[in-house]
C-alpha cells in the first residue's frame, strides 16, 4: 500500500550533492567563509525579475491541503490532510516547497522545487520524496485558467512508464489547487488520481 501511495504522490528532482561534499572536505575557516559567500549570492537578487517569480513568491508561508486520492476508477477514494510549506531560495529564483502527507497514520514527506524559465517561458517543477523516486516536468502558464499544466512520465511498480500530468491553479491569494492525472495505457482515457486543494494558513 505505501508502494502505491508513494507513486501517487510523485509529482517531480535530481539533486546535486557534490557541493556539500567538497564543503565538508574544507577545514572549518575555509568551510566557514565558503559558506558565508554562498549566502551572501543568495541574498543579493532581493527582488525577483518577473511577474511569475513574483507569484511564486506570493505562495510563501505556511499551508494546509485537503486530499483526494483515486488508485483506480471502481476503487474509493481516499482523503487525507496535508502540509506545504513554500519560501523562495536562490535570490528569489526558486521556491523550494517542504510536503508532509499524512495518510492512514503514515507521513510521507517530499521536497519540491519549482522555478520559470525566462528564455524558454515555461514554469519548471521537480520533486523527491521517501521511497520513490524523483521526477522532473515542464510546462506552459495559461493566464486565462492561471493555472500550468505539465507532463512527465513516471515509472509504475513494473518498471513501465505512466504518461502523467500536473495541473496547478494559483486561485487566489490564499487558495491553490494541485491535480494529477495518470493515462491509461490500455484506453488512453486520464484518470485523475490525486487533488489537493491548498489553503493558506493564517
Amino acid at each position: 500500500m505505501k508502494t502505491t501511495l508513494l507513486a501517487v504522490l510523485s509529482s517531480c528532482a535530481i539533486f546535486h550533492v557534490a557541493p556539500a561534499q567538497q564543503l565538508g572536505a574544507l577545514s572549518n575557516p575555509a568551510k566557514a567563509a565558503a559558506v558565508a559567500a554562498v549566502s551572501a549570492a543568495g541574498q543579493q537578487a532581493a527582488t525577483p525579475p518577473d511577474e511569475f517569480h513574483r507569484l511564486l513568491a506570493r505562495s510563501s508561508g505556511a499551508w494546509t491541503g485537503q486530499a483526494t486520492m483515486t488508485f483506480s476508477p471502481t476503487a474509493p477514494p481516499l482523503t487525507s490532510t496535508s502540509t506545504l510549506t513554500n519560501s523562495m531560495t536562490m535570490g528569489g529564483l526558486f521556491q523550494l516547497s517542504e510536503i508532509i502527507y499524512n495518510i492512514n497514520g503514515q507521513q510521507i514527506k517530499g521536497v519540491r522545487v519549482t522555478g520559470y524559465d525566462a528564455n524558454k517561458k515555461i514554469f519548471t517543477r521537480a520533486m523527491i520524496q521517501d521511497g520513490g523516486n524523483g521526477v522532473a516536468m515542464e510546462g506552459p502558464w495559461d493566464p486565462a485558467t492561471k493555472s500550468t499544466t505539465m507532463r512527465y512520465k513516471q515509472l509504475n511498480n513494473a518498471g513501465q512508464a505512466n504518461d502523467m500530468k500536473e495541473v496547478y491553479t494559483f486561485i487566489d491569494e490564499n487558495t491553490e489547487l494541485l491535480e494529477i492525472y495518470r493515462t491509461d495505457a490500455k484506453t488512453n482515457k486520464e484518470l485523475k488520481i490525486l487533488n489537493v486543494k491548498w489553503t493558506r494558513n493564517r
